[in-house]
């Protein structure tokens, strides 16, 4: 199969940070190659003199704070945010008005929608540590912030460096989970166990979801799939993690979350199951996933591997059948071609299996050449991004729909999804800087941040095109190994067909022969022949009714009687 229960490849890459030093000041600093020391030019026969630095008095600076809590309590936060700019300009960062003043721009910017440039901000307040009299109020801000942008992992990396201790008890439940998040995306998967595992049953929703990535942990942990030895306690505890959110979906009712997060639930016991050849109880898992559910069709596909290993040949073609029907054309599944020729083979239907494999190859060799010569010209990731882009709103005339499916199976990516819609909400919140710049705040504190948000998009671009072509390498290698295995199916007829087959195929054929089921038809169903069409009410109850081809066995003659 696949799909697998966890990808553990899967890596937050957090950005670098930009500047705190505007672009355009580091750029004359190192065009005028200037120390950072002041100076002046004095004549030969006269001493050389320094301006004596300007000190903003406490008073002073509170009456600046003084004006800009007004502001900022009159909802007038660009005012506001210009003023406590100002101040936090002026003095010591260890001055506690300051320091009010550091915390009151953060969340000026907040208000104005500008999540990021409030983050960075409130981002010096957290590096301050506990000497910052704001630094437990800040983490508040940080979680509205991690809820506006989609979790950005620059976000939840500060979050992850707060200690527990000051979480305030409303927010608790959230923060380890999202804390947990942090520590997945980041493979330490220990830490992330730890914070899923404090998450409490007050939020149902965070529970279930805390439960659900336990048991993928319990899963990667377990060494399933790999070379070490297999830790049977760690699958146990991934079972009851993923039983477990079926049961809140049963007790507390179902919300849009729990049944989603429930779902996934079903297909990870269909997967650990099958991986664990408990092939009667997977098949059990997978039937509960109910059709309007989005993993549907999914479950009836990987489904399909259950029967086959349980030689129930009839059900696996006929999900198969439901797969590659005209109702799911946008649906990239490219292995259920493979598994129907080799179920083909394994009943010595030589000539199906031969068609199966030369439709697969001739519709999707040409799309691999294609894909191969698309990706290999960018050098660039900011230039595949943007590739990217165009294609995401080209017609289907430009790009045929076989290979939009193989795209849009790339960008099902959850990770890459979100750096998507991240670099989407920095271009938005440049769009409201500029507009503040149209209300003349274009000099000083807006044109800052606007350049500071620009440029770090530029870094969010990069990384989104290199996460996404890395993506797309991985899916074009599927498909290369399906390939393959196609044309190893189409080897092995040409074997047959000579007599020269391999032991282990003859093994399997001899299987299959062996298990030839009957399709019955009962009082419930009727025998309909297939002639092209399909019914959207018979999805995924088709049966596919095959006769294995294979010369039985030949019996050992009885002695002759005297």
């Amino acid at each position: 199969m696949t799909r697998t229960l966890n990808d553990s490849s899967r890596r937050f890459a957090a950005p670098r940070r930009f500047s705190s030093v505007p672009t355009w000041i580091a750029g004359a600093i190192i065009a005028t190659g200037a120390t950072g020391a002041p100076t002046a030019r004095a004549a030969d026969d006269e001493p050389l003199t320094l301006e004596e630095e300007t000190t903003v008095t406490d008073a002073a600076l509170g009456k600046w704070l003084t004006e800009g809590t007004a502001q900022l309590q009159k909802e007038e936060y660009l005012a506001a945010a210009l003023k406590f700019n100002d101040l936090v300009r002026q003095g010591d960062k260890a001055n506690p008005i300051i320091q009010e003043g550091q915390y009151l721009l953060g969340v000026s910017l907040y208000e104005l929608g500008l999540y990021q440039s409030a983050f960075t901000r409130f981002e010096e307040i957290v590096d301050a540590g506990q000497a910052h009299t704001r630094y437990a109020k800040t983490l508040t801000y940080l979680l509205r912030i991690a809820r506006a942008t989609g979790n950005d992992p620059s976000v939840l990396l500060k979050i992850s460096e707060y200690p527990p201790e000051v979480y305030p008890p409303e927010d608790a439940d959230e923060l380890h989970f999202l804390v947990g998040q942090f520590f997945y995306g980041e493979e330490s998967l220990a830490e992330a166990l730890t914070r899923f595992q404090s998450v409490s049953r007050k939020n149902a929703t965070l529970f279930a979801r805390a439960q659900y990535l336990e048991g993928v942990i319990h899963v990667a942990q377990s060494g399933l799939g790999t070379e070490r030895n297999l830790n049977a306690d760690k699958l146990t505890q991934a079972a009851d993690s993923f039983k477990t959110v079926l049961r809140v979906q049963r007790d507390e009712g179902g919300t849009e979350t729990i049944d989603r997060v429930a779902a996934d639930a079903l297909l990870a016991l269909g997967r650990l199951f099958y991986s664990t050849r408990q092939y009667d109880v997977a098949v059990s898992y997978y039937d509960e996933v109910a059709v309007e559910n989005p993993h549907w069709l999914e479950a009836i596909y990987e489904v399909s591997w259950v029967h086959f290993q349980l030689k129930n040949y009839p059900k696996s073609l006929g999900n198969l059948h439901t797969v590659n029907s005209p109702y799911f054309a946008a649906e990239y599944f490219p292995e259920s071609r493979v598994l129907q020729a080799l179920i083909l083979f394994y009943n010595c239907r030589y000539d199906d299996a031969d068609a199966i494999v030369k439709e697969f190859v001739n519709d999707y060799y040409p799309l691999m050449t294609q894909f191969k010569a698309e990706i290999n010209q960018f050098a660039d990731p900011n230039a595949f991004y943007f590739w990217l882009a165009r294609l995401s709103k080209a017609g289907d005339t430009e790009y045929s729909l076989r290979f939009r499916r193989i795209f849009d199976a790339a960008l099902e990516d959850k990770k890459l999804r979100r750096k998507f819609e991240f670099v989407s909400k920095l271009n938005e919140e440049v769009i409201k800087l500029e507009k503040l710049g149209g209300q003349g705040a274009e000099r000083g504190l807006i044109g800052q941040l606007k350049g500071d948000i620009e440029s770090y998009r530029s870094l969010v671009i990069g990384e989104a095109g290199a996460l996404a072509q890395a993506r797309l390498v991985r899916i074009v290698k599927d498909l290369q190994r399906h390939l393959g295995s196609a044309l190893k199916i189409k080897g092995e007829t040409l074997r047959a067909r000579r007599g020269d087959i391999s032991n282990s195929a003859a093994q399997e054929q001899a299987a299959a022969t062996a298990a030839n089921r009957e399709v019955e038809v009962d009082e419930e169903h009727i025998e309909w022949p297939f002639r092209g069409e399909y019914w959207i009410d018979e999805l995924g109850s088709y049966l596919y009714d095959i006769k294995s081809e294979c010369a039985a066995p030949a019996q050992d003659e009885p002695p002759a009687q005297p």
